[in-house]
């Protein structure tokens, strides 16, 4: 099931995105581990603006979420996270898809994300959920201030990928 969070729930959600993030150690790239999380303060603006959900398991606990930004003219598929025992369940498509019906109320043709283009449960997975990469020479202005914010905080650009899918 995939709501919007309760208040009570938002604490919850960085902890959630970092044990998800632990999977990355096992690909050598331990550095994704030590990156902040979501901070609290977006994660109570996105829900604010309708822009957070959460996935949750049987029992109604938290056991992902999805936070969509909007960027220079653009909406963004910030952060979509699950926790390793929950995943494989259907609870990341249908937070994409919650995503994507957002944007189009929003009035947008296309959401956008950035993700590693070769960790299989990220460029691969997007792909098969209807994301293309976005050609490097087709980068428009946002797209590019996303990949330079990402290489200040320690992603490297050529890891990196842009994609988008029509809403």
């Amino acid at each position: 099931m995939i709501r919007p969070p309760r208040p009570s729930e938002i604490k919850l959600l960085p902890q959630i995105e970092n044990q998800a993030d632990l999977r990355y150690a096992r690909i050598g790239f331990g550095r994704v581990i030590g990156m902040p999380p979501a901070a609290i303060a977006a994660l109570q603006y996105g829900r604010r603006q309708g822009l957070l959900w959460v996935a949750v398991s049987p029992l109604g606990r938290p056991v992902g979420f999805a936070l969509m930004k909007l960027r220079g003219g653009t909406v963004w598929l910030d952060q979509l996270s699950v926790l390793d025992h929950w995943q494989r369940r259907g609870y990341g498509a249908a937070l994409i898809e919650r995503s994507a019906r957002t944007a189009h109320a929003l009035g947008f043709d296309t959401l956008y994300l950035s993700t590693y283009r070769d960790v299989p449960w990220n460029g691969p997975y997007y792909e098969r959920r209807g994301f293309q990469e976005v050609p490097r020479s087709a980068f428009v202005r946002p797209l590019r201030v996303v990949l330079l914010t990402e290489r200040s905080h320690g992603h490297s650009v050529w890891h990196r990928a842009i994609m988008r899918r029509s809403v």
